[in-house]
């Protein structure tokens, strides 16, 4: 340490060369620090501690550069980068001067510093990383419609169970799920249910950032299994992590918003709009593996004259009870739109002809044996549905026209039992 305390001066001027000078910005002391302040801060709180002279400062000093330097977001880079700094301008004054019989001494000096700032930084920071998914845990918690925010939670929950794994520091194969595709964010982004989306720009950015975060993780697995712990490159990784966790949750939160647009305001079904997107998708999909599927067209029967008796108010229950029968009695695969007024359209995926007929039935029969009660008064209904079973042939062009001619083949069904008698399927 007395050879090291020769140079305070030599380490002090460079700290200070390097200070940001804030002084033309007003700054009211009252409010929160603004990010030169902070910055400022930190230089005088890293200079404390390159000029402790004993253990007990050295551990304080360490404890308080970290905390300050976590709790104003100051990334690690920085601080590694301004203790590089000192160190190299250091070992230059001595190459200099030619005292090189003191290099070793301070490789020593500044090789402790780092190593101890380094732990102490990755043990805090993931203690903040755990803090902030809990929060944002909570955070989601209160939503009344979460939305695709429920897959959201469970990507924060497999991050906090991979800072589970690093705090642990077993370094064991119990760790979350490194596939992308096979944890239960990947799963969802997979499934059936989100054809829909896949032409959608924000559903692209999430994929590329849910592959990037998974490939990251499989780097903390593994450094974390290496005999060569450095928590500096954990650090790194973790932060790349984090920021790569809120870039995907800003674009769920924009596909929340595009689903509000895409389901009816009164059914909460999909609506007609959304329809020649996910029929173009499942058309090609079909024809690339030959694999059939089949559309239900429904239409409640005398549905004016309920509008016309009770109003249009318990009409709209109405429209609301027929959407629950459907969700109910359907597969979670099946796709259900609200087409206009009291007509509803569902895409059956992977369904033949059998399958889509036992499916219309299930639906009819549901329908008819139930009734909506509104101020004591019960309403029974019935419904008549169309079906249709399309298996692609792999050598037709799929066009808008395609599409048009399948709604007006299911429309035709629809037709024929209304004129068969209603409350049937054709």
């Amino acid at each position: 340490m007395d050879i090291i305390s020769q140079y305070f001066p030599d380490i002090q001027g460079c700290i200070n060369n390097f200070s940001i000078n804030v002084e033309s910005i007003h700054f009211n002391p009252s409010n929160d620090l603004l990010y030169t302040h902070a910055i400022t801060e930190h230089k005088k709180l890293l200079l404390a501690l390159l000029l402790s002279t004993s253990e007990e400062d050295i551990d304080k000093n360490t404890k308080a550069l970290v905390h300050y330097t976590i709790e104003n977001d100051i990334p690690y880079l920085f601080l590694y980068s301004e203790l590089l700094t000192v160190a190299r301008k250091l070992l230059g004054h001595l190459t200099e001067t030619h005292h090189w019989e003191h290099i070793d001494e301070i490789n020593r000096y500044f090789a402790a510093h780092e190593e101890r700032i380094t732990a102490l930084y990755l043990q805090k920071f993931l203690h903040q990383l755990k803090l902030k998914g809990e929060l944002r845990l909570s955070h989601i918690a209160l939503m009344p419609d979460k939305k695709f925010m429920i897959h959201y939670e469970s990507h924060i929950q497999w991050i906090l169970n991979l800072i589970h794994y690093i705090q642990e520091t077993k370094f064991d194969d119990n760790y979350p799920e490194l596939n992308p595709s096979l944890c239960e964010f990947g799963r969802w982004m997979n499934s059936t249910t989100t054809s829909y989306l896949l032409s959608t720009s924000h559903f692209n950015v999430i994929e590329k950032l849910h592959v990037n975060l998974h490939d990251l993780a499989a780097n903390v697995i593994n450094y974390c299994k290496n005999k060569e712990f450095r928590p500096a490159t954990l650090i790194h990784l973790m932060q790349r992590i984090d920021y790569y966790s809120l870039e995907i949750g800003n674009e769920i939160a924009f596909l929340n918003e595009i689903e509000e647009g895409a389901k009816d305001p009164l059914t909460h079904l999909l609506t007609r709009r959304l329809f020649n997107k996910i029929m173009m998708n499942t058309l090609d999909i079909s024809k690339a593996t030959g694999r059939g599927f089949a559309l239900m067209m429904c239409d409640l029967d005398h549905f004016k004259s309920i509008n016309d008796t009770y109003g249009h108010a318990v009409g709209d229950i109405v429209l609301k009870h027929f959407s629950g029968i459907l969700e109910q009695n359907l597969r979670k695969s099946d796709y259900i739109f609200r087409f206009g007024g009291e007509e509803f359209m569902i895409l059956l995926p992977t369904t033949d002809k059998k399958d889509a007929l036992f499916l219309a039935q299930k639906v009819c029969d549901a329908t008819a044996v139930g009734e909506v009660i509104v101020e004591e008064i019960a309403i029974r209904y019935t419904v008549s549905i169309g079906t249709l079973a399309i298996l692609v042939d792999h050598t037709l062009p799929i066009t808008q026209d395609t599409i048009d001619r399948y709604i007006a083949q299911v429309d035709e069904k629809l037709y024929l039992a209304k004129e068969l008698g209603r409350n049937r399927v054709e």
